[in-house]
């Protein structure tokens, strides 16, 4: 997400000091190392420092990933400069969860001086950002795992069954209660998997490079997987609400109707929070900032041809990327899942047989306890 700010009357919009940009150095680099730990750690499930497999599978997702990004947010910056207004070096955000980043803010310096210098300026990056993502799909893709149903990793034999859970405190159970109509139920000798959804550009780019679009189970390569956000991230920041960039682009086609459709907009992403809670996320994130408030655009001059054509291409763009429901929560009987060992080899039939047995002993007692 790109955040605009305005910088004060007497500063010159074109000057960059060291100081910027060394902030801006330090914060890419901190950046590209968060996303590093956090894909090996949380994606792949292993320490990227000490095991080679998962430092290689992060190293790739997360050059990818800050590539796709780092080039969104020059795309803005280049276009900005070559139209006479500027915006300051951006500065990326890490963020120790989710895939390790939480985007870049940039500053507005000077204001546009013409609707087709804001509507350029805003589908730069979002284009820049989707090209590079399209790259890394089609780089990616062929890396595709597929699976009938889902792996998973059995560490601890069948003693693993047999761990103490926890009590939960009154706050994680009040929690629980709240949430318990927006998150699926877990049941003993049950996982929630994390499904992530197709955009139409990785179900087109599939059908091209694999004959068939990536299944609902099947496991990504990081490149892809850095494809996947960098639609993801494209898509959102093309939704037509105040200053995301899709907000620029519908500020410069209509002025007077950005507003109200911004407000629109921002109720119809509380209200879609109930399909996935990033919208709502989102929403709330746009109204804490003030960023749902369209930038002031001159009127005249009207658009350049140009202008319109890039504008239609910003749509098309968002048209591929956008997914209604990212991201879906399933919860599956362990019993249903492949069990593999630690390098990927399915487990004895012994032991499969009897972690079966005792899962459904689990929650035979669980539901004879309700």
């Amino acid at each position: 997400m790109s955040s605009d700010e305005i910088s004060r009357p007497g500063t010159d919009p074109l000057e960059t000091t060291a100081a910027e940009q060394r902030r801006a150095v330090v914060l890419f680099i901190a950046t590209l190392i968060c996303v590093f730990m956090v894909y090996g750690f949380q994606w792949h499930g292993s320490n990227p420092l000490t095991d080679l497999d998962s430092a290689w599978a992060s190293a790739k997702f997360s050059f990818a990933l800050m590539a796709i990004l780092l080039a969104h947010e020059m795309g803005h910056y280049i276009v900005a400069r070559r139209h006479g207004f500027a915006l300051s070096l951006p500065y990326f955000l890490p963020f120790p969860a989710a895939f390790g980043t939480f985007g870049a803010i940039i500053r507005l310096r000077s204001l546009p001086g013409s609707r087709t210098a804001l509507l350029e300026m805003g589908a730069a990056g979002p284009l820049a950002g989707f090209v590079v993502a399209l790259g890394a799909i089609l780089l990616g893709l062929p890396g595709t795992v597929e699976h009938v149903t889902p792996e998973y990793v059995w560490v601890g034999g069948l003693e693993a069954l047999e761990a103490e859970v926890a009590q939960p405190g009154p706050v994680m159970i009040w929690i629980t209660e709240v949430l318990s109509g927006l998150l699926p139920e877990v049941r003993p000798g049950e996982l929630q998997l994390m499904i992530l959804a197709n955009p139409p550009l990785m179900d087109i780019l599939g059908e091209m490079v694999l004959g068939q679009a990536p299944s609902r189970y099947s496991s990504l390569d990081p490149l892809a997987m850095a494809g996947w956000v960098g639609c993801l991230l494209t898509a959102i920041n093309l939704l037509p609400i105040g200053q995301l960039d899709g907000g620029h682009i519908f500020n410069s086609l209509a002025p007077d109707w950005s507003g109200p459709l911004s407000k629109v907009l921002l109720g119809v992403a509380l209200l879609a929070g109930w399909f996935w809670a990033g919208w709502a996320f989102w929403a709330i994130l746009l109204l804490s900032l003030g960023a749902w408030v369209s930038l002031p655009v001159p009127r005249s001059p009207g658009l350049s041809r140009r202008a319109r054509i890039v504008a239609v291409l910003a749509f098309i763009s968002f048209l591929l990327t956008f997914m209604y429901r990212p991201i879906e929560l399933e919860v599956m009987s362990i019993a249903d899942l492949a069990l593999v060992d630690e390098d990927g080899v399915p487990l004895e039939p012994e032991l499969r047989a009897a972690i079966d047995v005792r899962l459904a002993e689990l929650l035979a007692e669980y539901e004879a306890a309700r």
